[in-house]
């Protein structure tokens, strides 16, 4: 065999390997996060977990494991950190923590915090990360028996929480696809938030948080429930309404039964001020009762506003069809 010919096999005996190599790293190095439906955080689930249909996050039935993701405003990152002692842990959840680490993401911080706990005379082992990253505040619980521990590893749970990312939105369709009814018109208006409870958010405006009720602010709400009889329907919208949020002083100035549609209904509408700012604004709820709940509509506006948006409002309640 010539030098040329030995230099060569030996070039291309290596190059086959490292090209071996390259195909084994890859497809670790080049997996992307996965995005629970109508979540904007998402991570590399660890192997065996796939994304939840039930809740937000991941699950492993065979190891009866669930990763469960909660979103917040970026604000609310300290708040989680003081939360997140190592006594308190251990006094509202009953976690005795045995790992407490920093963990650096692409574009925040986070920290891994991981024990076992006891619940339902259950033995559990849970990991906790608290993070910021992308503008959000994140709090990941990851929940297993504690004999699963010995498979889904803390070795694993870090290298899945390292992962972590944020996109910038959910789309619409997939914010739309977990509620049990259907807009038909929006009239102008988008969906900020909608959760798998039934609940949506609805605003007009740039704004993606709504501070001081500077934008419309919409609340859509399925509630299954008793249905009140019409004598006991302006106590039981009352009493629904004043739990809006940001409003104080509030003074109802009407409450009346109609219909939406074929449906049986209850408006009721108040005036009072933003908490923080004072400024006027004006409240309508619309109640839509079904043979086994309501279908809640809530909007507040402020003062000012309210003419020129009341019509769409109407149109918004007006076209909410169930699936």
């Amino acid at each position: 065999m010539t030098l040329h010919h030995a230099a060569r096999t030996l070039f291309g005996a290596v190059f086959g390997a490292l090209a071996a190599l390259a195909f084994l790293i890859a497809p670790a190095c080049a997996a992307d996060p996965v995005f629970p439906v109508n979540s904007r955080i998402g991570l590399v689930p660890p192997p065996g977990f796939t994304a939840a249909t039930r809740f937000v996050g991941f699950e492993n039935p065979q190891a009866s494991a669930a990763i469960l993701i909660t979103a917040m405003p970026a604000e609310a990152y300290p708040q989680l950190e003081r939360s997140f002692s190592d006594e308190a842990l251990k006094q509202q959840r009953g976690l005795k923590v045995i790992l407490r680490e920093p963990i650096t993401l692409k574009d925040g911080k986070g920290v891994f915090i991981a024990g076992p706990r006891e619940a339902s005379g259950q033995k559990l082992y849970e990991g906790v990360v608290i993070a910021t990253a992308g503008g959000l505040a994140t709090f990941i619980s990851v929940q297993m028996l504690e004999a699963s521990h010995a498979t889904v590893t803390d070795a694993m749970l870090r290298d899945a929480f390292k992962t972590i990312a944020v996109r910038k939105e959910i789309p619409d369709a997939e914010k739309l696809s977990i509620l049990p009814y259907k807009f038909n018109d929006l009239a102008g208006f988008r969906v900020l938030l909608t959760a798998a409870d039934g609940s949506a958010i609805l605003t007009e405006g740039p704004q993606e948080v709504i501070k001081n009720l500077e934008q419309p602010f919409v609340l859509v709400a399925v509630k299954l429930s008793e249905v009140p009889k019409p004598e006991d329907r302006d106590r039981f919208a009352r009493n629904i309404l004043s739990g809006a949020p940001g409003i104080k002083e509030m003074k109802v100035t009407r409450s009346e039964a109609l219909r939406i549609g074929q449906a049986p209904a209850w408006e009721i509408m108040a005036v009072g001020k933003e908490i923080e700012t004072g400024a006027d604004v004006t409240a309508i709820q619309w109640l839509r009762f079904g043979d086994n709940g309501h279908l809640q509509i809530l909007a507040i506006v402020r003062t000012p506003e309210w003419a020129a948006t009341y019509p769409k409002l109407r149109t918004i309640r007006d076209n909410i069809d169930q699936k």
